[in-house]
């Protein structure tokens, strides 16, 4: 199953950590919860830009944490390392279109991975296909990219194989961050947009997106009827989505070379995360609960604001 983690040993022997280790390791971190029931132990986790760059070295002064509406008091404490990076990739017949986009983004990927991580990667047509489970080496994701085979199936099942990630994820300890390289398109889906809107309410995992196929946009765009452009338009929408839900960022690039720096960019952008930590006294609510961060910083008795990607929320 992909909620392992493998651990190499001093010999050079792969171990798999079991589930039943996962789920211990989880619930420790949420000890300090438990002990309190009135208490959810909330992490933010987040990253701070100004005119684009993302901007590290802040400090707890430099925030200030709302939870619907209401100021909360909080600690900035380091993020886990490493994270657990799962890599989703759209790999369907009806993904011609698009292949040159997915071979760009996944080159540049494994160009860029930062080492030490857990890395696994997964491909979706009709069906989630898990190829590597949380590895180190990123060396196998390779092997295992260059191995696929032709597309069996000509569905793009996009919103079944994101929700079945984002509760595979979801259920390990630490830092947990799902990229995604797709069209965002659906074809076949049992779940809704709004099930996977409110999966990622609920799991605290950041999404960054490489949307592919705006080449195909640029290009076909003018030709396509009503029904194909609004496909694309609600595909587009559903994976700005999941990266504004979450916290995270969607990239669009208009030219398959554009697809390095992309990647390039979501690692920079998760070495930059910043964790904020708050106790919730909403815990066992139910509802959906809307967080708001500021960041600031006073320069020469001026108050200089910065941009904030972070969660929406949390369910």
């Amino acid at each position: 199953m992909f909620i392992t983690a493998n651990h190499t040993g001093h010999h050079g022997v792969r171990q798999v950590a079991p589930l039943l280790v996962l789920a211990t390791l989880s619930l420790a971190g949420r000890l300090g919860a438990a002990f309190n029931p009135k208490f959810e132990t909330v992490s933010v986790y987040l990253n701070v830009e100004k005119n684009g760059d993302l901007v590290t070295g802040l400090t707890e002064q430099n925030f200030r944490l709302y939870e619907d509406g209401k100021p909360q008091s909080f600690r900035l404490e380091k993020v886990e390392e490493p994270a657990s990076i799962a890599v989703l990739v759209e790999y369907s017949r009806s993904s011609g279109y698009f292949l040159e986009d997915i071979d760009g983004a996944m080159k540049g990927l494994l160009k860029h991975a930062q080492e030490g991580h857990w890395y696994g990667f997964a491909t979706f047509s009709h069906e989630l296909e898990i190829h590597t489970d949380f590895v180190k080496e990123i060396g196998l994701i390779t092997e295992a990219y260059s191995q696929l085979g032709i597309p069996l199936w000509n569905e793009i099942d996009t919103n079944d194989a994101v929700y079945e990630m984002l509760d595979r994820i979801g259920r390990l300890p630490g830092r947990r961050i799902l990229i995604v390289i797709g069209s965002g398109i659906d074809t076949f889906s049992e779940h809704t947009f709004d099930d996977v809107k409110k999966k990622v309410e609920s799991e605290n995992v950041t999404v960054f997106v490489a949307g592919v196929g705006s080449v195909f946009r640029t290009v076909y765009d003018a030709s396509l009827g009503p029904s194909a452009q609004m496909t694309l338009m609600q595909s587009r929408a559903f994976l700005q989505m999941l990266a504004d839900k979450s916290g995270g960022y969607a990239w669009f690039p208009t030219h398959f070379n554009a697809f390095p720096d992309v990647m390039l960019g979501m690692m920079q952008s998760v070495a930059s995360q910043y964790r904020l930590v708050y106790d919730s006294a909403a815990r066992g609510s139910g509802k959906f609960h809307k967080i708001r961060i500021e960041a600031f910083r006073m320069v020469d008795d001026k108050c200089e604001d910065f941009k904030v990607l972070a969660r929406e929320g949390w369910r």
